[in-house]
């Protein structure tokens, strides 16, 4: 089979591990893949000699950098549009059982996450990137819309920032990963093979000993301003893609480019050409599901999912924008309609999230239906870290706290982990200087 060339299992101690082995195609997913790796999973999770799994690559160039959309494509215009919808079906199906895994899964993010790869690790209680990982959701270029659970990961993230990201397929790089809550842990990719490792060695499934030993390979920050590539537009995503419409964002953009320092005007002017290349149909279908996805819990954000997919291999963007950049690689697709003023909002809410979907999801564990996700190891958000400067948050006291006590009451409550200075302290400086 495909599924078990492509997706090797790796069995040691206590510890399981899925190998992504398709790296002449980036590990894009195929059908089979995901197959395999869902009767894996089903094995381990049932299984008395399994503590951990662990998801990773055999190339550094890519964790893995989507869904074989192109296969997906060819299969609904040849007619077998049941079997086109089958690997949507089972990729959600797997990325929520990720979601809802009895025990503890550990993703090992190198080079290339992007699509199908953020649904497989994305999920999980732990996301460990490494120098080189590379974040992106760039389904808007092809005519299609972030996927593969975005429509629930993409609101809870910081602030704006997920809107921003599904709309323009920004990519985030290494520690960018860890700041945004993308990303649980940072550790270099020459300590990857230690860390799985210790934890084919822990002999336990407890979360917090997991926790423990990923900490142990964590590597310090380096000295001086914080890593993060957003660090000086945050304010700015904010600003702009707060906006229920498309056009209040364009403008808002047009807005932060002339009237903004050097560092939010050139950001805008990049991100107004972002956008200006991506499907209009996908950027207001893309805007309309992650204002949605705030109020779904996981099943619900899954459901929807489905039914966007299906009615987006209807459409004629999604085919074309996967002709253009994958299959003909000439970068020129023909979007219908051409402009965002050509797409009425109103009809295609008609179209896309009143109508009747023909496909339903499914879940193995069908209970499981939460709005948040069952596990926190990554930093505190920054909603989290403002609420306790601003008193919102009951165990401030009645006093208002200085930059060193909201540092000591961060450090005290997540034990001392890297990167929680770090953000904490960017985040009071934010609220000072504002």
């Amino acid at each position: 089979m495909d599924g078990d060339k492509h997706v090797l299992a790796v069995n040691n101690l206590t510890g399981r591990t899925l190998v992504l082995n398709r790296p002449q195609a980036l590990n894009s997913l195929t059908l089979p893949m995901v197959q395999t790796i869902e009767r894996h999973l089903k094995n381990w999770e049932h299984s008395e000699l399994c503590n951990v799994v662990m998801l990773r690559s055999n190339s550094p160039k890519a964790f893995c950098a989507g869904g074989d959309v192109v296969q997906v494509s060819r299969e609904w215009k040849s007619g077998n549009k049941a079997e086109a919808m089958k690997f949507f079906q089972t990729e959600y199906m797997v990325n929520h059982y990720i979601a809802s895994y009895k025990k503890p899964v550990v993703a090992m993010l190198d080079g290339y996450t992007m699509g199908g790869g953020v649904g497989l690790s994305m999920h999980a209680a732990f996301r460990v990137a490494s120098q080189s990982a590379v974040f992106a959701m760039p389904e808007t270029k092809i005519g299609f819309f972030p996927d593969v659970g975005a429509t629930f990961f993409l609101p809870r993230l910081d602030g704006h920032m997920g809107v921003y990201l599904g709309l323009t397929g920004q990519m985030l790089k290494g520690r960018d990963l860890l700041y945004s809550g993308i990303a649980t842990h940072y550790v270099p990719s020459e300590r990857h093979a230690m860390l799985e490792q210790r934890l084919q060695g822990l002999g336990s499934s407890d979360y917090d000993v997991v926790n423990d030993a990923i900490e142990e390979f964590v590597a310090q920050p380096e000295d001086g301003p914080m890593e993060y590539s957003l660090y000086h537009v945050r304010e700015a995503i904010d600003r702009c893609f707060q906006h229920n419409s498309l056009e209040s964002i364009i403008h808002a953009l047009e807005e932060e480019k002339q009237h903004s320092n050097e560092h939010t005007s050139a950001w805008a002017q990049t991100t107004l050409d972002q956008l200006s290349r991506m499907s209009p149909s996908s950027l207001k279908l893309t805007l309309e599901q992650l204002r949605r996805g705030a109020q779904l819990n996981i099943q619900q954000a899954f459901a929807l999912e489905l039914g966007l997919a299906e009615k987006r291999l209807e459409s004629h963007d999604m085919h074309e924008g996967i002709e253009a950049l994958l299959v003909r690689k000439t970068n020129d697709p023909q979007w219908d309609p051409k402009s965002l003023e050509d797409v009425n909002v109103h009809e295609m809410n008609a179209g896309y999230f009143t109508a009747k979907y023909a496909y339903k999801p499914k879940f193995v564990h069908d209970q499981a239906a939460f709005s948040e996700y069952p596990h926190k190891y990554g930093l505190p958000s920054e909603k989290e870290i403002a609420a306790l400067i601003s008193g919102e948050n009951p165990q401030a006291g009645n006093f208002r706290l200085t930059r060193d006590d909201v540092l000591q009451f961060y450090e005290r409550e997540y034990g001392g982990k890297i990167g929680v200075k770090q953000k904490v302290g960017w985040v009071f400086d934010n609220l000072e200087n504002n």
